[in-house]
């Protein structure tokens, strides 16, 4: 993740869940204040798909929402004068919720153009709580929530949030591209925000030849972490629509709830003075409908099915109370992929072709599930060698394993999600030889694995920057430059002169920052000082982005279950910018003699730790 311009998308979603209520739920509450009275006259918003619902709590504060469908819900309680409080999630059975309404913080950010002009009118789209609850404040608008805009100065004031608490924000304009920040906090400081024109996208969506209103049209890439969408329009009463988005190439399509949508048509918008135009064609839909069970044969109810087609997304929904699904699309040959809930996968393949021919409406077969395997197994030790525990972490999993063996080497791996593949990598390495051994299981029947650990040759040679990363060739070879900290978490202050004489890992980070990759790397720096903090030498070290309070971070430790020393950067940015950290996370190796030998670790930083610890 980019640390100078981090970015993230709360409320685009490219194939909106179909709206049908069998095996609805109920969602009630009740709303109160701080000291745990009940709050008359709040209005409780309850969002889904776009489409929003009120309620206002009476003497007792409660509130009550009856046919709710199982699908991503955002609940979101407001009152003049209160802090938001609210609740998203996906509710599987009947859901009761109190909401807590708190003192009042304004959050004041300026709008400008990349001229550093103000901008007025532009408007909060959608914004996350405390990474706690969505806010889709364009959509509740329409329901009393407050038009939260900004002013002929280009100021627009938030006043309705949690004190020293921060948001995720994603601002528009009919005249630029929307703009997405990742991470506000909540206290005085004026931030500026940035919009920028973007190129323009037009177009009219029909329908058997006649204009199609309020259908909703989607800009969206594909990549290696699937399907994104960058920007949305709703079609006006003639089927035409408008937008922005940042210059570049994408995708469009459609959605309408009585019809299919259309094949994504490829888009370019990497030319500003141009308009690019892509009128969308909706299809008269084939309807797939199914159950899912669970191994006793109850029903499954929030299971996720979709139906793709060459690599993108037609239609996406949840399985109901019933354990039942609908699918609408435009296509009668596809694949349909089922993603079961945490802990169970699909007795037959996850991905099932579909064939429909001239069946319009088709059902198939009950999806059966049954319980993901639990892997067993046991290191054995070269003769030489006492037992110890290991490293244990899979190789191509895309939500990569990391964990720490028993004493003796023994191991379960539990799965908490389906893989994608029969047969999976894993790595067991010896934290302080190098001796360690890949081995391959079929999830499908996993048994239990001996392995003998065998020696390797570490890779020490130092790797070319990846593209799209931190490039820190010029530090390699040198003295590590100074960390100055504002703050020290689970340590007294430290300096890297202090240091000398151990191998020190150390590592940019933002707790902020919840990617993959940073998650994949949090959790290998946990293992790594679990296993070496008692020898003496190895030092485990994160420098966390000035951005944060003080409370934040100690929230991310927590979260991230992190043991080892952390330092708040001394504001603005005196370490990151003495190492040129523009991206993270990043890891950088520092030897014992205090220079940097290594800024690309990925996939061998035990293995690196080690060589080091050895050299003189």
């Amino acid at each position: 993740m980019r640390r100078a311009q981090i970015t993230v998308v709360l409320c685009l979603v490219l194939a909106p869940l179909p709206c049908f209520v069998a095996g609805a739920v109920t969602v009630r509450g009740k709303v109160v204040g701080a000291d745990g009275a009940s709050v008359p006259g709040a209005t409780v918003f309850l969002s889904q798909d776009r489409r929003v619902r009120t309620e206002i709590t009476g003497d007792n504060g409660q509130f009550r929402f009856d046919a709710v469908a199982i699908r991503v819900t955002e609940l979101v309680a407001y009152k003049e004068g209160f802090a938001l409080d609210g609740h998203t999630a996906l509710p599987q059975g009947d859901l009761e919720i109190q909401l807590t309404l708190v003192a009042a913080a304004t959050i004041t950010v300026r709008v400008i153009n990349n001229n550093f002009m103000p901008i007025p009118g532009a408007r909060v789209r959608a914004m996350m709580v405390n990474d706690r609850f969505v806010v889709s404040a364009e959509d509740l608008s329409g329901a009393g929530f407050p038009v939260l805009r900004s002013d002929d100065a280009g100021v627009l004031d938030i006043p309705m949030l949690p004190e020293k608490g921060f948001i995720k924000l994603t601002l528009g304009h009919h005249r630029y591209a929307d703009s997405n920040v990742a991470y506000l906090p909540v206290d005085t400081r004026r931030n500026d925000i940035i919009l920028y024109e973007g190129a323009r996208l037009r177009g009219r969506v029909t329908a058997e030849g006649e204009p199609i209103a309020e259908a909703r049209v989607s800009l969206f890439q594909t990549g290696v972490s699937g399907q994104r969408s960058f920007a949305e329009a709703v079609t006006d009463p003639e089927g035409y629509y408008h937008l922005r988005a940042p210059e570049d190439t994408y995708m469009a399509t459609a959605w309408h709830p009585r019809y299919a949508s259309p094949p994504p048509v490829p888009v370019d918008m990497r030319r500003r003075e141009e308009v690019a135009v892509a009128n969308l064609e909706l299809l008269p839909p084939y309807i797939i409908r199914g159950g899912i069970v669970l191994p006793d044969g109850a029903p499954c109810p929030g299971a996720r099915v979709l139906f793709r087609k060459d690599n993108v997304i037609y239609d996406d929904t949840l399985t109901d109370g019933h354990g039942e699904f609908r699918l609408q699309v435009g296509s009668p040959d596809g694949v349909l992929r089922i993603l079961p809930p945490p802990g169970y996968m699909t007795e037959i393949l996850s991905d099932m072709p579909v064939s429909l021919g001239d069946v319009r409406d088709k059902r198939i077969e009950a999806v059966r599930l049954k319980a993901l395997p639990v892997i067993r197994g046991r290191a054995r030790f070269p003769a030489e060698e006492e037992p110890t525990r290991l490293y244990l972490r899979s190789v191509d999993l895309p939500m990569p394993i990391h964990d720490i063996t028993a004493e003796d080497g023994s191991f379960e791996i539990r799965f908490f999600y389906q893989p994608d593949q029969k047969t999976l990598t894993f790595r067991l390495e010896h934290p302080l030889r190098f001796l360690r051994r890949d081995f391959t299981i079929n999830v499908e029947e996993p048994g239990e694995v001996e392995l003998l650990l065998e020696p390797f040759e570490p890779d020490q040679a130092r790797r070319p920057p990846e593209l799209g990363r931190n490039n820190l060739d010029a530090l390699l070879g040198g003295d590590a430059p100074p960390v100055q900290c504002a703050e020290w978490f689970n340590s007294r202050p430290l300096t890297l002169d202090m240091l000398r004489g151990n191998v020190v890992v150390l590592t940019f980070w933002g707790g902020f920052d919840d990617s993959l990759f940073a998650r994949n790397r949090m959790a290998e720096l946990n293992a790594l000082h679990a296993l070496f903090r008692e020898q003496g030498d190895v030092t485990v070290i994160g420098i966390h982005d000035a951005s944060s309070d003080t409370d934040e971070i100690e929230e991310y430790l927590l979260e991230y279950g992190i043991a080892y020393p952390v330092g708040k950067d001394e504001d603005p940015f005196v370490s990151f910018d003495n190492y040129g950290i523009n991206f993270i996370p990043q890891t950088v190796l520092i030897d014992k003699q205090g220079t940097v030998q290594y800024a690309q670790v990925e996939g061998r930083l035990f293995e690196l730790v080690k060589a080091l610890r050895r050299r003189p």
